[in-house]
């Protein structure tokens, strides 16, 4: 089959949809440059701009989204956007349950897979962090990948969890913050290591591989790929026990954090207004969060422990993820039914 893959340049969508042209390729489609003459269109881009995409594709082809979206609510730009495919592929159950209510959506879980992480790779992430090659040196390095001035993502809930969890910030233990898209200086905080510069994939997997624990105190997120990723390591995750990344995390592999439902805040109405008041997403029980990161800072992690992570982690291998694309390709409509443009006219519901 001769297949277009659009991708959006968005970090996480970039990474992901690597993994899966590289499926694609591995089960002997080819990747067409162009639109033209071929037998699949998948657009890996954030539905609102569908409209401006579909002019320029042509009719008669079928059209898949690959489309991720974070409360069970999916907003009206993205339900004009899915009204213009055929189907939906997304990442988890929970985000798959957004869009299944507006278009016909089908799981297709992201790929998680270990990266290989150069020596040179090592040593340039660890003189970051200040530590030996080796390791962290006595220090106990929890850390998070995160954009910190999203509002889901919730950094302040963790900054606050660390100052309660370890006054004082003793020397034996550090908060590595490694921020993206538009870093703050948190460099004066007390206890934390701030990472804003830019890290490349393979200096991201040296983070993984030098840190001791994950933590990521979201209210919402349709996967997780720093989580998986983490886990991938066979690292200790501590998350929100909520949304996406509950597709992959357990009681049994992870620590997931009890969290209550609250409306979506202002602030991420005001930063993304796909968002908005009536919508729900979780917020993290910082009492709980606290005990959890004390008791991981005092828990044995051994190779045992890492092994059970990574196997619990099967169902998201490459042949596992390769296996779930040819299903998919198999299940194409033989003819494309969208519509080639969409009037906003009875979305509203």
């Amino acid at each position: 089959m001769r297949i277009y893959y659009h991708c959006s340049s968005y970090i996480s969508h970039r990474r992901a949809g690597a993994a899966y042209m590289d499926c694609l390729r591995q089960l002997g489609h080819d990747l067409a440059d162009s639109p033209a003459h071929c037998d699949l269109i998948i657009l890996h881009e954030e539905p609102p701009l569908y409209p401006e995409i579909v002019p320029y594709l042509p009719d008669g082809i079928v059209r898949i989204g690959y489309a991720v979206w974070e409360t069970p609510q999916l907003p009206r730009e993205y339900r004009i956007g899915v009204s213009l495919m055929d189907a939906v592929w997304t990442c988890s159950d929970f985000s798959r349950q957004a869009f299944a209510p507006h278009v016909p959506t089908f799981l297709l879980p992201h790929l998680v897979e270990r990266p290989h992480v150069s020596s040179a790779a090592i040593r340039r992430v660890a003189q970051r962090l200040g530590i030996a090659e080796g390791g962290p040196d006595g220090k106990f390095l929890l850390y998070t990948i995160t954009d910190s001035i999203n509002p889901r993502k919730n950094l302040p809930a963790l900054l606050t969890a660390f100052a309660a969890a370890f006054p004082g910030a003793p020397q034996d233990i550090r908060l590595v913050i490694k921020q993206y898209r538009s870093p703050q200086d948190l460099s004066r905080l007390p206890g934390v290591i701030d990472l804003p510069d830019t890290l490349d994939d393979e200096e991201i997997g040296a983070l993984h591989a030098l840190c001791n624990a994950y933590v990521s105190t979201h209210h919402a997120e349709a996967w997780g790929l720093p989580i998986s990723e983490a886990m991938s390591f066979g690292n200790p995750v501590i998350a929100t026990g909520y949304s996406g990344n509950m597709e992959f995390m357990n009681a049994e592999n992870s620590f997931p954090i009890a969290y209550r439902i609250v409306p979506v805040s202002p602030a991420m109405c005001r930063l993304h207004p796909s968002y908005s008041a009536d919508m729900r997403w979780a917020d993290i029980d910082i009492a709980a969060l606290v005990r959890t990161l004390r008791r991981i800072r005092r828990l044995p992690w051994t190779a045992a422990d890492r092994t059970r992570v990574t196997a619990s982690l099967g169902a998201f291998t490459r042949k596992a993820i390769s296996a779930r694309l040819a299903q998919l390709l198999a299940r194409l409509p033989t003819t494309a039914v969208h519509r080639k443009t969409v009037s906003p006219v009875g979305l509203d519901t």
